[in-house]
């Protein structure tokens, strides 16, 4: 998984990859994999009730 997570982190530190998501006019906000594992994490400890009201929202 590390080796995934560092060719992602160096993905987007490379000028052609920057270059060509420019000229699609994609917006890069990248989020490391450890970050994500802590929201989500942080998901599995919400209430059934704030479950159900994101799911309602969410449609």
């Amino acid at each position: 998984m590390q080796l995934l997570r560092r060719a992602f982190q160096e993905t987007l530190k490379d000028p052609e990859f920057l270059e060509e998501a420019k000229k699609a006019s994609l917006e890069l906000d990248p989020v490391s994999g450890e970050e994500i594992e802590k929201i989500v994490a942080g998901f599995s400890k919400l209430s059934p009730g704030v479950v159900k009201k994101l799911s309602e929202i969410l449609k």
